[in-house]
């Protein structure tokens, strides 16, 4: 393969794209082994989808996988990008013929009656998961929901909202950096009252929540996703209706995959 990018000395990280010798894309999706030289590190790679049409058609393919397990009340706890299998025929360069889409990795999958929740454990990675699995509070198949949502906005912008540097990621208070993304992309204020009750004032995210609303002000302000204009609107209305902080608001797969964006695959 080779890179479209500037020799560096560093790993290539995550998001950055190869192409083929065939003519197909490919995205850097994590370093599997880092060695100091870029050439020398195993990283594992997937597919960049051709076309906006393939992109939503796999979305709905993976999505409707979630919804089969939400219906038999399993929650799978570790939706991300990563989990999202793709089986397909390279015909010509650059074209892909999708056969099949699957959601795998089903080591964290968890049969929750209806009523019953997760409670006590950090479920999923870092920059997929829930606020709700961040605090350790209650999870159900509405975590999988705000997963698959972030999923989205990676798969149609090409954006990992919750992204931080690896020395953000690693440091002890990894949390602050993650949700105040959280906090700005996505909490309205009846989501971010509605989150406040779910996780309880007993929780200790309580208050570091209410820091984190109260930590932007002029010059630094909130940048909620239902303005970034360079996302399709009704992109923004679906994704938006899957990632309220508060989980009693969101939607279920089923009432996802009847959203009029899914249409345009059609």
């Amino acid at each position: 393969m080779s890179t479209a990018h500037q020799p560096t000395k560093e790993p290539l990280i995550p998001g950055t794209s190869l192409r083929s010798d065939s003519g197909c894309s490919y995205k850097i999706e994590e370093t599997l082994i880092e060695r100091r030289k870029p050439l020398l590190c195993v990283y594992r790679a997937s597919p960049r989808l051709p076309s906006k049409k393939a992109r939503i058609e796999v979305l709905r393919c993976a999505l409707r996988g979630l919804h089969d397990m939400h219906k038999e009340n399993i929650a799978h706890n570790d939706v991300k990008a990563d989990n999202i299998m793709i089986d397909y025929e390279e015909n010509a360069p650059g074209h892909m013929d999708i056969k099949s889409v699957q959601i795998a990795d089903l080591e964290d999958t968890v049969l929750l009656p209806v009523g019953n929740w997760i409670k006590g454990t950090m479920c999923g990675n870092a920059i997929w998961r829930s606020p709700e699995s961040w605090c350790r509070a209650r999870q159900n198949i509405s975590s999988d929901i705000f997963s698959f949502g972030i999923v989205m906005i990676y798969v149609m912008a090409d954006e990992m909202v919750f992204r931080v540097g690896k020395d953000k990621l690693e440091a002890e208070d990894s949390w602050h950096h993650v949700l105040r993304r959280h906090v700005s992309y996505f909490a309205d204020e009846d989501g971010l009252n509605g989150f406040l009750k779910h996780i309880g004032k007993e929780n200790p995210f309580y208050e570091r929540f209410v820091a984190l609303a109260s930590s932007f002000g002029p010059g630094e302000g909130r940048q909620p996703f239902q303005t970034w204009n360079y996302i399709d609107p009704d992109l923004r209305d679906l994704v938006g209706k899957m990632t309220s902080l508060d989980p009693v608001r969101r939607i279920t797969a089923g009432e996802a995959l009847e959203h009029r964006w899914f249409r345009q695959a059609d």
